[in-house]
């Protein structure tokens, strides 16, 4: 039998973009009763057990309206996650033809049950997604030869290629408040100072030895252990991510992806409203289309995006009168 053990707990949520928000509640009510009906369970695979069923809660995004959160392209989830995202991918899919489903991973937030040696009964931990994989990593073993996982081996189980914000989770597990340390992290540069294992054979000096520094950072050489001294009173405990310092760049940058992603919007509102009255007065449409929008828009831009589907033969502008006719 393992030390230790760290299962995920069957309750999960997961946010996700590129649908209208005002559908998001239609869309879980309804996907809740179509999850009730019993299906089949998988095929075990090697004989080990199906996967344990998992709470999957969602909710529904409009891309426009967020800002740019990092993607996980080759990200690795457990079989029971898997499961239910194939399921609703399956249901939505066959309701909602021509939309696309990009899953927000970075949002979403788990409940990890974890045992440890010295705390009695186990423990609930409330971590983010990415938190959630690199705990399991920890699941049955500490790595190959027991010394601990380098945020190399964590980047391969886990498939978050991002190292800044693999670096973070690390951090926020091992180097947090007191009390949210579920992870140990053994920093080479002070193992190295202090001798490594051969510490213990050489006979101690008369003078007290300099105790070092423990570095906030994370080296490739450094290692990850299970952290089997954790104690805590707490059952549940909320073990929050370390954010990321934006950079006035990276804010710019920000803003401008998002600001992109709003003009597809007004665009789109727009010709919805000219398709449907084919001919409207400049005050009218600049109205609707406000009235439609559910972020700040200028009218300087509405009056931008105008000109640009006049120019691109969407609609034209009545001459000698302020109202515009819809091209079909």
């Amino acid at each position: 039998m393992s030390k230790h053990t760290v299962v995920s707990k069957p309750s999960v949520g997961i946010l996700f973009l590129s649908l209208y928000q005002d559908l998001s509640r239609e869309i879980i009510t309804n996907y809740a009763a179509y999850a009730s009906r019993p299906e089949p369970p998988p095929p075990s695979v090697d004989g080990a057990p199906p996967p344990k069923p998992v709470e999957f809660d969602v909710q529904v995004l409009t891309t426009g309206y967020w800002p740019v959160y990092p993607k996980y392209p080759n990200i690795v989830l457990p079989d029971g996650i898997v499961s239910v995202r194939s399921r609703f991918e399956k249901y939505y899919n066959g309701k909602y033809q021509g939309r696309r489903i990009a899953w927000q991973y970075s949002l979403g937030n788990c409940v990890v049950k974890a045992t440890f040696p010295r705390c009695t009964g186990p423990k609930e931990l409330m971590v983010n997604m990415p938190q959630s994989l690199v705990l399991l990593c920890f699941q049955d073993d500490d790595g190959d030869d027991g010394k601990g996982l380098t945020i190399d081996d964590i980047a391969k189980r886990t498939g978050i290629d991002d190292k800044g914000e693999l670096t973070r989770v690390l951090q926020s597990l091992s180097m947090g408040r007191e009390g949210t340390r579920v992870l140990r992290k053994i920093d080479h540069v002070q193992e190295a100072a202090e001798g490594g294992d051969d510490a213990a054979a050489k006979p101690s000096s008369d003078s007290p030895r300099k105790k070092q520094k423990v570095r906030r950072t994370v080296g490739p050489l450094d290692r990850f252990r299970f952290n089997s001294s954790f104690t805590s009173n707490q059952r549940r405990i909320r073990i929050t991510n370390i954010t990321m310092k934006e950079t006035t760049e990276e804010r710019t940058k920000t803003h401008d992806s998002v600001s992109k992603d709003r003009l597809y919007f007004i665009d789109a509102a727009v010709v919805r409203i000219m398709k449907a009255r084919k001919a409207v007065d400049h005050r009218d449409l600049m109205g609707e289309v406000l009235a439609q929008l559910k972020f700040p828009a200028s009218s300087s831009d509405i009056k931008k995006r105008i000109e640009s589907l006049i120019e691109r033969e969407y609609m034209e502008r009545v001459d000698g009168v302020s109202r515009y006719k819809y091209l079909a």
